[in-house]
């Protein structure tokens, strides 16, 4: 196996179509070069959780749980990792709604910033690409996937809000570099929810490209109802509408992601 690539995905707004992103992306990513991808699901929404398996959340163990290693590792107890298939060659670690409460316990334990380093470590094993879900802020669980990863991604919708939080993330990641020496870099930011006549979208694309330059994929997500169709039928966008917009965007997202981590990575 080659070396793993670990990425996580941040936008502290909600909202922004980052698990539709992250699972569309593993699912590509799997099927294009066969590839073993795992996606830890840090957000304590569990939407991740939600959207890959619906209605069997309720007969997930709570020992496989992300919190429940988490436990472990905060106990400085050897990591047992059981990531759920969801799809042929993706597999997830799943989260609930108590992900709240260790995340509050995270604040009290020494080398906190270091926590999802270890799961990494374990899951690298096993898999070619681990993606982690963030959740909709920069607490301590945010902090912990940019030490653990390699590369960030940012999605983003055509709000303003969106734009001005993405300095934000900038400041966190310079922060986490400067003081603990942070490995992780900025892949790139991508709009999601896309509309090429919406005046709005167009302007903050054009403001993005403008202050970021290339930070910014050339791929955009378009708004698309098969997404959310997919996402409620448990599926992927591949194997639910293959010949969707929806699936024509995340395809060419999978092929500019991975043609980016190779340029960084020469």
């Amino acid at each position: 196996m080659t070396e793993t690539i670990t990425t996580a995905c941040v936008n502290h707004k909600g909202g922004v179509a980052k698990t539709t992103s992250l699972l569309n992306l593993a699912a590509g990513i799997a099927r294009s070069g066969k590839k073993r991808v795992c996606i830890i699901d840090a957000d304590p929404q569990a939407n991740t959780t939600m959207a890959a398996f619906g209605q069997e959340v309720a007969n997930i163990p709570s020992e496989v749980l992300l919190e429940s290693v988490l436990q472990e590792s905060m106990q400085d107890r050897p990591l047992e990792i059981q990531p759920l298939p969801w799809l042929e060659r993706v597999d997830i670690l799943p989260a609930s709604l108590d992900l709240a409460a260790t995340e509050v316990a995270m604040y009290a334990t020494p080398g906190r910033e270091f926590l999802f380093r270890e799961i990494v470590k374990v899951l690298a094993k096993k898999y070619d690409h681990i993606f982690i879900d963030c959740p909709p802020s920069l607490g301590i669980i945010t902090q912990n996937a940019l030490m653990a990863s390699d590369f960030v991604i940012i999605p983003m919708d055509g709000n303003y809000f969106a734009m001005k939080g993405i300095e934000k993330i900038y400041y966190i990641i310079g922060l986490l570099k400067r003081k603990l020496n942070a490995q992780v870099r900025i892949l790139g930011c991508f709009m999601t929810k896309y509309n090429d006549r919406r005046k709005l979208d167009v302007d903050i694309r054009e403001s993005l490209i403008e202050a970021l330059g290339d930070n910014v994929f050339e791929t955009t997500i378009r708004n698309n109802v098969a997404l959310g169709e997919a996402q409620y039928k448990t599926q992927s966008i591949f194997d639910y509408a293959p010949s969707s917009n929806g699936a024509k965007d995340y395809k060419k997202l999978v092929k500019e992601f991975l043609g980016r981590i190779k340029k960084m990575n020469q």
